[in-house]
């Protein structure tokens, strides 16, 4: 039972695959088997990719055909549904720069434009009616037939296979297949889903990138790629190398709270996207983080009096604004 094997690039990085095949069809011991498998790759370099992930290699190709024609769309129309004061909606190209990055700055406001889409609830919800922070209406464009109902096939598509990962991610940490599943901080998560279209590069503006870099904020993200590359990773010895796009493949990255909560156990790993092909790319992540209001205090397995606690207990509520404030510019003169 092959479970991990090691991709390597023109760069010479060795990139974790992880298959599920195994796991997903409840083999015996696979469960535990899989799990060491992402738990290697998590604290190594912490991304990874995923392979028989039985998401339908139809449903990811539908997406990024409706991601192209989306971005196709004239900037007018697009930006009749603009971010304002959510981050859903359309930002154009210069709506975003990471400020708040350690790893290298970005001179110039990022290239990439994004569509966001969070998840959808029913009028007579529960979550709706309490009027939880993470609920709010979702911008759809209009004159794409198909669009709306294949963004939320996707979107519960994804959802299924994120607590597959955090099941594996508890059997990883010791703490047991449904502690992470059953957390408060995951009932339910908060999903967003983005559509980023990246011009080709332009040599002439040093400093700039399609997304600058900087590492994840939330808790994890499920990537699809594309075919055209242009995603770059710090490796643990600070070299940037480009991660492949493979067909078939999801890319997994853990973001800054997980590896808080787990103790810096599981890396978040820096990363930024600089278009090199001439061609357009387009990618489709995927973030989950936890509820915003539940208090993330460093999990019981991965702290001991040889290994403390290195972070105080904070909320995904409190760490994500001061980020946003910085990096979005149509955010910063929020309160």
């Amino acid at each position: 039972m092959q479970l991990q094997s090691n991709l390597k690039t023109d760069h010479g990085l060795e990139i974790p695959v992880v298959d599920l095949q195994a796991y997903l069809q409840q083999e015996p011991h696979a469960l535990e088997a899989t799990a060491y498998a992402l738990a290697q790759a998590s604290e190594g370099l912490g991304f990874y990719f995923l392979k028989n992930h039985a998401v339908p290699d139809d449903l990811i190709h539908r997406m990024f055909e409706q991601t192209a024609k989306f971005h196709a769309l004239p900037l007018e129309q697009k930006m009749s549904i603009k971010v304002t004061d959510r981050v859903v909606g359309y930002l154009p190209s210069g709506g975003q720069t990471q400020r708040t990055s350690i790893y290298g700055k970005s001179e110039h406001p990022d290239t990439s434009s994004s569509y966001y889409i969070r998840q959808e609830f029913a009028p007579d919800h529960p979550d709706r009616l309490s009027r939880q922070p993470w609920v709010f209406d979702n911008k759809w464009i209009e004159g794409l037939p198909g669009f709306r109902e294949t963004m939320l096939e996707y979107y519960a598509a994804m959802q299924g296979l994120v607590f597959h990962i955090l099941r594996l991610q508890s059997v990883a940490l010791g703490l047991g297949a449904e502690y992470l599943p059953t957390h408060a901080a995951f009932a339910p998560p908060v999903f967003n889903l983005r559509l980023l279209h990246y011009p080709p590069f332009n040599p002439n503006m040093a400093g700039q990138f399609g997304i600058g870099p900087h590492t994840d904020y939330g808790y994890l993200t499920i990537l699809a790629q594309g075919t055209v590359p242009g995603l770059e990773v710090l490796t643990r010895d600070q070299r940037w190398v480009e991660v492949p796009a493979l067909e078939g493949h999801l890319l997994i990255n853990n973001a800054d709270l997980c590896s808080r909560w787990t103790n810096d156990r599981f890396r978040s790993a820096p990363h930024r996207v600089i278009n090199k092909t001439g061609e357009t790319r387009h990618s489709i992540p995927f973030f989950t983080a936890p509820r915003s209001d539940v208090l993330l205090k460093c999990l019981p397995t991965c702290e001991s009096l040889e290994r403390p606690a290195v972070y105080p207990p904070i909320t995904a509520g409190a760490y994500f604004a001061a980020i946003n404030q910085k990096n979005y510019d149509v955010l910063k003169d929020q309160k």
